[in-house]
């Protein structure tokens, strides 16, 4: 993050996990993509705190304590700021729904009277009743604030349009629809700020035959691979799903997954059966997407998946994708152009399509070739840069007004 008094003071926020958390995941990572595009958009990013709002189970005394806390955050941030000079004109939050509202932003942005904007949120008018209902009304109440909403995924901004539709049409009336259409996006791995992760991305010593030797890898054969957290849900239901593919599919291959977790041990009895199919263990973002090129196929069911930044990652690195037509995956792969999107609930489907770009390398280059090029004209750092400057310019002025 960096440090200007000249530069427009964005506060930054992500309540289901910040973007100095431990242990890597695809919500951290698009965290740090949303500052770094903001940074590079010429505005100064202030992280204003790591307060975890999450809860998992849906234990409404946890929520009551956390909403108690976060009022007392609040009080502590603008102690801090009026302390450090630093004052936001604008505050900007990461990812809330009804398992980790923002419960400090809504706050601050009323105390200081600067717009609150908010990128992939979601609605889920079901939890208005049930062990969520706090916390769903503190979601409603963030939405109700907001001066502009960014939506990545595509089936969020629908549930997000009848909400504005029934709730806020007096707002709408006098500042207009604040849902605003978003790609998702992705850094360029050759250009990192860390000298030291630098130096590890153009290292070459990940040759096909060393990765060959390192993972027990045939190099004749074509290389599969699989990215995921090994934890019970949606990303186990979706390792079961792909060892149902595995076992339909006809032609020779070899299949990698990258990623660890609780789960680890039952994700390993699915592939017992079969001699060809590795595990690395979890490896740093860097390695994976020094390794990805040498890979013909991401194939990921996706159940559930709300996004999966492996997708975009994989086609920077010239790797087509089979996945589950699930969440917004369809708005980060092409699809039958990048990649081909299946039934996340058929293996069969899966194999046949895997089976048969494995047959047609014509058709399997072509896609690798597109890939490439859709993510650079479609989904990069610098395009998202360009729209969040627009969007946070017309938040502050529409505020001023």
């Amino acid at each position: 993050m960096t440090n200007s008094s000249a530069k427009i003071g964005i506060a930054f926020y992500a309540p289901l996990k910040s973007p100095l958390h431990p242990i890597p995941s695809g919500d951290r990572k698009i965290a740090r993509l949303f500052i770094q595009a903001l940074e590079q958009g010429g505005y100064h990013v202030e992280l204003a705190s790591q307060l975890r709002s999450f809860d998992k189970v849906g234990d409404s005394h946890r929520q009551q304590r956390l909403i108690t806390l976060a009022k007392k955050e609040a009080m502590r941030i603008i102690r801090r700021w009026q302390k450090q000079g630093f004052n936001p004109q604008a505050w900007f939050s990461y990812h809330l729904y009804y398992k980790a509202p923002d419960l400090i932003g809504p706050i601050i942005c009323q105390t200081l009277n600067i717009p609150y904007i908010v990128a992939e949120a979601s609605w889920a008018e079901k939890r208005a009743n049930g062990p969520w209902a706090l916390y769903h009304q503190q979601v409603a109440s963030g939405l109700r604030l907001a001066s502009k909403v960014v939506c990545i995924n595509p089936r969020d901004k629908i549930a997000l349009t009848d909400f504005y539709a029934d709730f806020c049409t007096n707002k709408m009336a006098r500042s207009g629809n604040p849902l605003v259409s978003f790609n998702a996006f992705i850094d360029n791995p050759f250009v990192n700020h860390n000298v030291a992760a630098t130096i590890d991305l153009i290292r070459d010593d990940l040759t096909r035959q060393n990765l060959a030797d390192k993972y027990g890898l045939d190099i004749h054969l074509p290389w599969l691979i699989s990215i995921a957290m090994m934890r019970s849900g949606d990303k186990f239901d979706s390792f079961q799903q792909l060892s149902l593919a595995v076992n339909l599919l006809q032609q020779p291959h070899q299949l990698l997954i990258i990623g660890d977790g609780v789960m680890h041990a039952e994700v390993k009895t699915l592939f017992a059966q079969h001699a060809h199919v590795k595990f690395s263990g979890a490896l740093e973002n860097s390695r994976i997407r020094q390794l990805l090129p040498h890979f013909e196929l991401l194939v990921w069911p996706a159940i559930n998946e709300a996004l999966g930044m492996i997708f975009l990652e994989a086609q920077q690195a010239g790797v087509a994708v089979v996945a589950g037509d699930q969440g917004g995956v369809s708005s980060i792969v092409k699809n039958n152009v990048t990649g081909v999107l299946v039934d996340a609930y058929s293996a069969s489907e899966m194999a046949v399509t895997v089976d048969s770009l494995l047959t047609n390398k014509a058709q399997l280059k072509a896609m690798k070739q597109a890939a490439k090029h859709y993510v650079v004209q479609h989904h990069s750092i610098a395009a998202s840069a360009r729209q969040l400057k627009h969007i946070i310019q017309d938040a502050i002025s529409n505020k001023l007004e």
